[in-house]
């Protein structure tokens, strides 16, 4: 008689729930990052699945695969909330003369002036106007699946005009290696996310309200957009108190 796996109690439940296929692919991501896909789910107790997620050191990860064996295995795993997470951002000039010499030029600039993620970056997104219609990207396997939130993103014209004209042509890994290590020949930090962080925080500091704000990074609650993906400093208070007081 077969031993019922952890793997086979999460590909039940998944296959009974209105789930994309991206939530799938990370579901089950964890079950492999924490090598539980062959474990007996008799053996996996509440403790045995809170033991395994303290060997994930970054709290945010952790708490994304507490996430995912809750929903797939049922166990009440404690979440802990999410808190932002801080890049060193370089001004935006800066960021942008570092990635001008890039062989990752058009991958650094859609998601530091479209706030693409790094699967929406490596496909092409159709173009309406000066506006992305973001719905696409790849997975890590490099099939095509619909983006993890969908919607229209205005960006500048000078960048529709060089976007429309090219066509990605690398992989996931390859443009996140490839833009860490452009930030490193900088001595600046350049990643996915960080340039995403960037393209939230430059339209705030320049006046963008929340509303904007959230429709342009394609959130559904504008509570995300502002607590996880703005950065204020304090040379960011110094002027605004300068600004507004002289």
């Amino acid at each position: 008689m077969s031993t019922t796996t952890v793997l086979d109690v999460a590909q039940q439940t998944l296959a009974n729930k209105q789930v994309k296929a991206t939530t799938v692919y990370h579901y089950l991501s964890t079950l492999r990052c924490l090598n539980l896909c062959d474990v007996p789910i008799e053996q996996a107790t509440l403790g045995f699945l809170h033991n395994r997620l303290q060997s994930v050191l970054n709290p945010s990860t952790r708490n994304k695969h507490a996430i995912a064996l809750r929903s797939m295995l049922g166990v009440p795993l404690k979440v802990q909330k999410g808190e932002q997470r801080i890049y060193a951002l370089a001004p935006l000039e800066t960021i942008h003369q570092t990635l001008e010499s890039s062989r990752y030029r058009m991958y650094g600039f859609s998601m530091l002036y479209a706030g693409l993620r790094l699967g929406e970056s490596v496909v092409k997104q159709r173009i309406s106007g000066n506006t992305l219609i973001v719905d696409r990207q790849l997975l890590p396997n490099g099939s095509l699946s619909t983006a993890k939130s969908s919607g229209p993103v205005v960006v500048p014209d000078w960048f529709v005009a060089e976007y429309a004209e090219w066509n990605p042509k690398v992989t996931r890994n390859t443009v996140y290696l490839g833009l860490q290590r452009t930030g490193r020949n900088g001595g600046i930090e350049v990643t996915p996310h960080a340039l995403r962080h960037k393209f939230a925080t430059q339209l705030v500091n320049n006046g963008c309200p929340p509303e904007i704000l959230r429709r342009q990074l394609r959130h559904h609650d504008v509570q995300t957009s502002l607590k996880f993906y703005v950065q204020t400093t304090t040379d960011d208070v110094e002027m605004q108190v300068k600004r507004a007081f002289g």
